[in-house]
């Protein structure tokens, strides 16, 4: 059983403690004391809710011969989905911040030179077969 650590008990058995293969919650009450010992020990900010939920999805992808793991094992996923959460967060932000630079970029283009989106918007315009018809073949000249 894990022991709250009063100061007294030495930092490696509490790392043996959360190293050793535990069984897994099969009952209601088991899994909500499961989950508050292993959302304890991940030291997080994120709300109870998301972090239960990250937990369901991590016993769900276990295989059906593992009934026992380490608290260890939860701890560090969570603190990996977090760090995950984080990490996608902000390349989406530079990843929004690029496209809007692109688009300030090519406004001011377009604000600088209106004639040449004119020729562009034209050229959109024309189709193969006006092309041929604007070209003068060799026959009529």
């Amino acid at each position: 059983m894990i022991k709250i650590n009063d100061g007294s008990v030495p930092v490696e058995e509490i790392v043996g403690q959360l190293n050793e293969n535990r069984p897994l919650p099969t009952g209601v009450a088991e899994f909500e004391e499961w989950c508050d010992r292993i959302i304890s020990g991940a030291l997080l900010v994120a709300d109870k809710d998301s972090q239960v939920y990250a937990l369901c999805n991590m016993l769900l992808q276990l295989g059906p011969h593992e009934s026992h793991k380490p608290d260890a094992h939860f701890i560090h996923g969570l603190r990996k989905f977090a760090i995950n959460q984080i990490a996608d967060a902000k390349r989406k932000d530079l990843y929004a911040a690029k496209q809007a630079k692109a688009k300030e970029e090519e406004e001011a283009a377009k604000a600088a030179n209106p004639s040449a989106e004119a020729t562009l918007e034209r050229a959109k315009g024309l189709t193969l077969v006006q092309d041929k018809a604007q070209v003068p073949s060799n026959k009529e000249v």
